[in-house]
C-alpha cells in the first residue's frame, strides 16, 4: 500500500480551505493528520500527480504552496502520540 505525505502553506487569509481538507479525506479511506499542515494518506492506486490534480481546485495557485510525495514509512523517527505510530505502521 502506498503512503503519501501532503504538506502545504496556505497563504490566502480570505479563502475557505474546508474544500481542500475534505478533498484530502476523500482521496483515501485512511488518512493521518496529527500536524497542522501535514497529512499522510494511504492509497493503492493514485500517483502524486493524480492526487495533486484532485486537490488543485481547492488551493490558491498564485499564493499557496503544496508538496505531495510518496514516502517510505519503514525509515521514520519523531515524537508523536502512540496512536499515530500505530496508524503509520499498519
Amino acid at each position: 500500500m502506498n503512503k503519501y505525505l501532503i504538506t502545504y502553506e496556505l497563504r490566502n487569509d480570505s479563502k475557505d480551505y474546508s474544500g481542500l481538507y475534505q478533498a484530502i479525506k476523500n482521496i483515501s479511506g485512511s488518512w493521518w493528520h496529527y500536524l497542522d499542515s501535514t497529512w499522510i494518506i494511504k492509497d493503492t492506486s493514485l500517483t502524486a500527480h493524480q492526487i495533486f490534480e484532485q486537490l488543485k481546485p481547492y488551493i490558491d495557485i498564485e499564493k499557496d504552496s503544496i508538496l505531495i510525495i510518496k514516502i517510505d514509512i519503514t525509515n521514520k523517527q519523531g515524537w508523536l502520540p502512540k496512536k499515530a505510530w500505530e496508524w503509520l505502521d499498519r
